[in-house]
């Protein structure tokens, strides 16, 4: 099918010689595609034509080998066309995090996308928890641990091409409760509720059938030694940026001793990877010190400048 073309061996993780069960493979590979030009890479080459072998089964006109089991060969050309159509598409809904990577969730896949995008972008792992509903779905060895691990390297699941990134990994086929994914090493994760539990449900009930200490864009509420930040109509977009959060004592000694020279406690915080978004609600709660409080000034800011702001004196609810 080649017939001395341009091939590129794509999702092969680094690990040649060890690649499954397929010691050798390489070899093998250019015994049989000795009449071609072979490129080894993670990645989709620039030059068009030619032809791609990928690991990762994908059913599209591009596809030339439907017969195969464990390697298949694609036109070159429409396999990009094929990725370039499914980031358009994706890229189309609301991401669920908008971070290092943009992150998306249907019903069964998660999908990863960047642009632009370069080789270093793709180097740190991956990881994907995954949450069932009933932990007796769960395979037996990660019953001890109450989520399934499905972890991976960016050339394992997604390709870079025309300097975009696109990865995707296919959620079990059991009811999920919640995933929580991120990159390894880096400062970012986030939380999505495909069936958030009851329990969650009802403690954003019980916390919202009180009186919020302030209201802006999202209502406050303290309750139980912490304070709530709850919003509904929500979005992810509503809590990309950061939240501040001060904390002022009624006795300043009671503050860090680096925290002295200005007055107040610093608890700023990324609302991913603490907080919640389920069902066009958000929630997010942060424990509060157990020294006496006087005032709290708290919202949202981004590059430039806060987004919203709102002060509330603690002695004066009380």
């Amino acid at each position: 099918l080649t017939a001395g073309g341009i091939v590129t061996i794509l999702y092969i993780g680094g690990d040649y010689e060890s690649f499954y069960s397929f010691y050798g493979w390489r070899a093998t590979a250019n015994y049989y595609l000795r009449s071609n030009v072979v490129h080894y890479d993670g990645y989709l080459p620039a030059v068009e034509g030619g032809f791609v072998v990928m690991r990762e089964r994908i059913d599209t006109d591009a596809l030339l080998t439907p017969q195969n089991q464990y390697f298949f060969l694609y036109d070159r050309d429409g396999l990009e066309a094929w990725y370039e159509n499914m980031y358009r598409t994706v890229a189309s809904t609301e991401p669920a995090a908008s971070k290092e990577f943009d992150v998306y969730f249907d019903d069964r896949t998660v999908y990863y996308l960047k642009e632009p995008c370069e080789r270093a972008d793709t180097a740190a792992r991956f990881f994907v928890h995954v949450y069932p509903i009933d932990e007796n779905d769960l395979p037996d060895h990660r019953g001890q641990y109450g989520f399934d691990n499905l972890d991976f390297y960016f050339t394992e699941r997604g390709l870079l091409f025309d300097g975009k990134c696109l990865a995707s990994v296919d959620l079990p086929q059991y009811e999920v409760s919640k995933v929580v994914t991120g990159r390894v090493g880096q400062a970012w994760s986030t939380v999505h509720y495909i069936h958030p539990p009851p329990e969650l449900i009802a403690e954003y009930q019980s916390i919202a059938s009180n009186e919020p200490v302030a209201r802006s864009e999202f209502d406050l509420y303290v309750d139980g030694g912490k304070l709530y930040y709850l919003r509904e109509p929500c979005v992810y977009a509503d809590t990309d940026a950061r939240f501040f959060l001060h904390i002022v004592p009624e006795d300043e000694n009671d503050l860090p001793e680096s925290r002295r020279q200005h007055g107040f406690d610093n608890l700023d915080f990324d609302f991913a990877g603490r907080g919640v978004v389920f069902g066009g609600k958000c929630m997010v709660s942060v424990g509060l010190p157990q020294y006496g409080i006087a005032q709290i000034i708290t919202g949202q800011f981004d590059g430039a400048g806060r987004v919203w702001e709102v002060d509330f004196d603690m002695e004066a609810r009380e």
